[in-house]
């Protein structure tokens, strides 16, 4: 038990008048100032001993101490991804000019909070009414990962001709979030819990999450007869192809010889959602649609590789949107329990 400054001075001063013939250990006295100086001495050195105990161990530690007892043993935070996609740029009418959009261009969300930037020049010809540009979120973090028909706006300068700026129909995906103390704790117990065994299922598991980018993984060993091990990932959506090979490499640099590996995408399950919303003073529906279905799919995104749909998830993401003062689940009527290779997708989603 670490004591305070109060209580080291008080059993100096008791150990003072006890051991010696000095009796004027009241403030102010040469006894009482100087066992204060070796009491302030002392509680600094409690002090330290008391951070030594939240720092050093790892149960206990946090940011950069964490990471330095993690990466004793080879285990290191992982750094988030930002969300990528297409967006589309509309109008109404052809245009009746033709421009270039910039590579460079900022693009936001309508509450100016996330950022994305035009990758590459995309032409604007003359009679253009639709367009789609590849863009990636200037910050990293689930944020970006919006929905398809999110609405945006220019930032800076106006596109002329451009009316409208909306998500893609592919979402705007691949966004991860730098891996938090929490799940790098995580991470680095189940590693020194399950010592690499020559190629166990735990060593594929700790293999495909050292790689970036990667949120889920599962091992389906012998899934292909013996000799087979097949690895299911995921970046928190149905991974890029890219992802995918990052993980074979990673995984072809340290499997047993002899062992045929397989790294798979998770089989998209389709979830159909349909839903009222009733708005709060001052918010209407309109506006409270496009916030309703982003945090559904958020929660849908959450969903680890053979998980639950849970109603109550659904629920409680719609409700902890502001300006939504009451939501009604019409479909699922029940939880959905994943199979073991299947990750939750959007499919119909209705609002209103």
């Amino acid at each position: 038990m670490f004591k305070t400054y109060q209580q080291i001075l008080a059993e100096l001063l008791a150990a003072l008048q006890t051991n010696t013939n000095i009796t004027d250990v009241q403030p102010g006295s040469l006894a009482y100032t100087l066992m204060a100086v070796v009491a302030r001495a002392l509680r600094g050195v409690w002090f330290m001993l008391e951070q030594m105990t939240k720092l050093f161990f790892v149960s206990s530690s946090s940011g950069s101490f964490l990471e330095r007892r993690c990466n004793e043993r080879g285990v290191f935070r992982k750094i988030g991804t930002p969300a990528s996609g297409e967006v589309l740029f509309t109008r109404s009418s052809p245009s009746p000019i033709g421009i270039t959009l910039k590579q460079g261009t900022l693009l936001a969300t309508m509450d100016g909070k996330i950022e994305f930037v035009v990758l590459q020049d995309v032409p604007l010809p003359q009679g253009w009414a639709s367009v789609v540009a590849p863009v990636t979120c200037i910050s990293i973090g689930r944020a970006g990962n919006l929905a398809a028909g999110t609405p945006l706006q220019v930032v800076g300068i106006t596109v002329m001709g451009v009316q409208n700026v909306t998500v893609g129909d592919g979402g705007l995906t691949g966004g991860v979030d730098t891996e938090s103390d929490e799940d790098l704790r995580a991470r680095y117990l189940f590693v020194i819990r399950n010592p690499q065994n020559g190629g166990t299922a735990a060593d594929y598991l700790v293999w495909a999450m050292e790689v970036q980018g990667v949120v889920h993984a599962i091992p389906l060993p012998l899934n292909r007869g013996p000799g087979t091990v097949d690895v299911v990932v995921s970046d928190g959506s149905i991974p890029s192809d890219e992802l995918v090979q990052t993980v074979t490499d990673h995984i072809e640099t340290k499997r047993p010889v002899g062992a045929d590996v397989l790294v798979l995408k998770p089989v998209a399950h389709s979830i159909d959602i349909a839903a009222t919303v009733t708005a709060s003073t001052g918010y209407t529906i309109d506006a409270l649609d496009i916030s309703v279905k982003q945090a559904i799919t958020n929660y849908l995104g959450s969903i680890p590789i053979g998980g639950v749909i849970r109603v109550a998830g659904i629920y409680q993401a719609a409700m902890a949107v502001p300006g939504v003062l009451d939501f009604t689940l019409l479909s699922p009527v029940s939880n959905i329990q994943l199979e073991s290779t299947e990750m939750a997708t959007v499919g119909a989603l209705a609002v209103a």
